[in-house]
């Protein structure tokens, strides 16, 4: 019996991943050489004694990208190894700024960048690499909708939503927009609609890299107008008010996990109502009681993102901080459709793989909800 088509194609997607792996690794060695030499050269001609100032900003913005090139080299080898990247607390709004001169090179001269960033600071917390190729990503996507030139616009701003407080990125093009047909497969894998370069991979990787800090990512386009994609990251160290008095909903059906859990968040100061069920969490629930719900995804009858998504339903609830925890891989988990639903309409919820680090989920609820103590 042959195998079904989409087997094949899931299996075809693969191995292309797996020589991508494979290219990065190979490629590695000899590109940090070259960057390397590059950067010498940069700073030779840099601190050169008679260089008129042109010559030396020029040194200094080559060496500046060629710094961004190694660490995107490291990025790379991190998705290639399957590495874990290293979130800090960065500032989008000066990482945009800083960003910009490659940004323009990126965009050649056909391209005006418009850099609205505010003047309020938007802590995060992501791997400054990552999110410097988001940010590129996005760019050469906009650059090549506009084959004949434009307006690419980058926006940093704050938003409220749900109680809690988000950096919101926008990158807003000029081009030719993004046909209806093809808007939902853009962030596939290997999707692409150039059939001579690219490879299909620049969203893919951007969505990853946005739902691994805990953020949602999002687009607009409209056919001969524009297109622009929305990311939205928590910000750090912002606490969600007015919810329950801090006040959490555990809900796990393994009984050590679950005193585990309970333990740990009681000492970070969170007040615990535990249920060992969908069915009995939402008996002991009302509107408005509590500031979060962590809760495991395979429960017995309703699952855990069918429990969200019914609390959600309830006046008073629809942006309650939700953690869904799951024996599964997180790519796995992300495949549920009910899982899905819950992602794609906001940044609100974050997920946990088990094992974990009592630790994480420590690291999790303050994403969500902001640190305690």
């Amino acid at each position: 019996m042959s195998a079904p088509a989409g087997s094949d194609h899931a299996g075809a997607q693969a191995e292309r991943m797996e020589v991508v792996g494979r290219f990065a690794v190979g490629i590695a060695h000899d590109f940090n050489n070259l960057l390397a030499a590059m950067l010498a050269a940069s700073d030779t001609i840099a601190h050169r004694a008679g260089v008129d100032d042109a010559t030396r900003d020029d040194a200094l913005q080559i060496g500046s990208a060629a710094r961004r090139g190694a660490a995107l080299v490291r990025h790379m080898l991190g998705f290639a190894r399957e590495t874990p990247a290293m979130p800090q607390r960065l500032d989008v709004r000066e990482a945009a700024n800083d960003l910009v001169p490659l940004l323009r090179h990126l965009l050649g001269r056909g391209v005006r960048l418009d850099l609205d960033a505010g003047q309020e600071p938007l802590p995060v917390r992501i791997d400054p690499t990552a999110f410097d190729q988001v940010l590129l990503n996005l760019a050469a996507n906009a650059r090549d909708a506009m084959p004949e030139g434009g307006v690419l616009t980058l926006r940093c701003r704050a938003r409220q939503q749900g109680g809690a407080a988000f950096a919101r990125i926008e990158v807003q093009d000029t081009g030719s927009g993004i046909a209806p047909e093809v808007l939902p497969h853009i962030f596939d894998p290997f999707f692409t609609t150039r059939s001579e370069r690219g490879t299909g991979l620049g969203l893919a990787t951007v969505q990853e890299i946005v739902h691994a800090a805990g953020g949602s990512v999002t687009v607009e386009s409209t056919l001969g107008v524009g297109t622009c994609m929305r990311v939205a990251l928590r910000i750090d160290g912002v606490a969600v008010g007015g919810r329950g008095g801090g006040a959490v909903l555990l809900v796990e059906d393994e009984p050590v996990s679950r005193r585990l859990a309970e333990q740990a968040l009681s000492v970070w100061g969170w007040r615990v109502v535990s249920a060992d069920s969908a069915e009995a969490a939402l008996e002991l629930t009302e509107p408005g009681r509590f500031a979060a719900v962590v809760t495991d995804m395979e429960l017995p009858g309703l699952s855990g993102a069918a429990l969200v998504a019914g609390l959600r339903a309830r006046p008073g609830d629809s942006a309650l901080p939700a953690i869904i925890v799951s024996g599964h891989a997180e790519a796995a988990l992300r495949r549920d459709e009910a899982v899905q639903a819950l992602l794609a309409a906001g940044p609100a919820t974050l997920l946990l793989s088990k094992p974990y680090p009592l630790p994480e989920l420590r690291s999790r609820m303050a994403a969500i909800c902001g640190p305690r103590g």
